[in-house]
């Protein structure tokens, strides 16, 4: 007679990982405690519930990637550690966060390219992400000082990049997610009852946005909603009543923003006083701003990398290597270097090269084929997560958040879902 206890034991682990999703997507922006433990509890649940063995062939072109980039970083690793003067802590700290990219995996494992559990999942997080706004909002400011409450960047427990990419990501959901939400009122009130709820989360998300000051996001952010709003589009396209009330939401938003933007006017300018200020003063070495530590940066890293093109540095060492440059120009005011280049694809150049980029971007083009062929026949979901990487591949240009734990829950999530909704991990079935 079979022993029925590996079988009862998988059951259980499936259960346990599809619980797993559910913990991580809400608390992804809201705790991390709460999500560093859903982490470690759905990589437990994919070893004990693994899919089944295939041989490394079968597998899917994404998994392929991801672990062809995890060995390179490995081995990156361990050829750097031979020079002594390379910290060692640091190095196999970042090596350890960048093989984090794996989780991605037993996140689509658990999905199980069911749709309806995505959505949740989604909607999940854009409330996780509410709550935490909330609460980490400082309230003693906002009714103290309006004016200064608007004008401070770090507020909402992540950075203000950061703030810029999450904000951001939620405002293209409601927007590109609105008709679908609104679907589901059967009844006027709760019709009512919704688009009051939309219409307050598109205002904190906006304001967090704003907030933000991140010139990057807001560049970014435009180009991806244009994608987003055509691929929502049906394929024939009418000027109909549907298409009207589009505009005129994305004009509702566009009034939001305005109106932020004008209580923010004073620090806005004050920014771009500093930038062209730096530019007109640039070749005399006369004017210093964050525009032109970000140039110096740039500079940097391109000569770091010319300098080890094909395989990089190593993981982690790009502070360590701009402070050995001895270069002024990357420094703030009390003489620390950077911390990263801001540019991701420098980064990547910077510490595994043009084979490390390379797997990188295999990766992104794997997952998005996935998400393409999963959803073809969704098309607000589709055009909502396709959206979501041109966002984030966008803004990687002006900005590095890549491996630390908010991002990583960002990329799991973005990752699994696009993965997971492929409908399977393995080319085999």
């Amino acid at each position: 007679m079979p022993n029925p206890t590996p079988i009862t034991t998988r059951a259980l682990a499936e259960r346990a990982g599809v619980a797993m999703l559910y913990l991580l997507a809400a608390s992804a922006f809201l705790s991390t405690a709460l999500a560093s433990i859903a982490m470690v509890g759905l990589a437990l649940a994919f070893v004990l519930a693994p899919p089944a063995p295939r041989a490394p062939w079968h597998w899917s072109p994404a998994s392929l990637a991801v672990v062809a980039l995890c060995l390179l970083v490995v081995a990156r690793a361990a050829v750097a550690a031979f020079d002594p003067s390379v910290p060692h802590g640091l190095l196999w700290e970042s090596a350890l966060d960048w093989c984090k990219l794996l989780l991605f995996i037993p996140f689509a494992h658990f999905l199980a390219a069911e749709r309806p559990r995505a959505l949740r999942l989604l909607g999940l997080a854009l409330a996780g992400l509410a709550l935490g706004m909330l609460w980490r909002l400082d309230w003693g400011l906002l009714a103290s000082d309006p004016g200064a409450f608007l004008g401070e960047r770090d507020q909402y427990g992540f950075t203000a990049i950061a703030t810029g990419l999450y904000t951001g990501s939620a405002l293209l959901g409601l927007m590109l997610m609105r008709e679908r939400l609104l679907a589901r009122a059967a009844r006027p009130i709760t019709r009512w009852s919704l688009i009051l709820a939309w219409g307050l989360l598109l205002g904190l998300f906006a304001l967090g946005f704003l907030q933000s000051q991140s010139r990057g996001s807001w560049v970014a952010w435009l180009p991806a909603l244009l994608l987003g709003l055509v691929l929502a589009a049906p394929t024939r396209a009418r000027l109909d009543g549907r298409v009207l009330r589009r505009a005129l939401w994305v004009a509702v938003l566009a009034a939001v923003v305005l109106v932020l933007v004008a209580f923010q006017a004073d620090d806005l300018l004050w920014r771009m006083r500093e930038d062209l200020a730096w530019i007109s003063g640039a070749r005399e070495g006369t004017a210093a701003s964050s525009l032109g530590q970000r140039w110096s940066a740039q500079l940097i890293g391109l000569s770091l990398w010319l300098d080890q093109p094909w395989f990089g540095w190593g993981p982690g060492l790009s502070q360590w290597l701009m402070d050995l440059s001895g270069d002024p120009g990357v420094r703030d005011g009390a003489g620390v270097a950077l911390r990263h280049l801001h540019n991701t694809y420098l980064e990547v150049l910077v510490q595994f090269g043009v084979v490390g980029l390379l797997c990188g971007a295999l990766l992104i083009l794997a997952l998005l084929t996935a998400l393409w062929r999963g959803c073809a026949d969704d098309r607000l979901l589709r055009a909502l997560l396709i959206a979501l990487w041109c966002y984030l591949l966008l803004w990687e240009l002006t900005n590095y958040r890549m491996v630390r734990h908010d991002w990583l829950m960002y990329w799991i999530l973005l990752a699994g879902l696009s993965q997971g909704l492929g409908r399977r991990l393995s080319r085999a079935g």
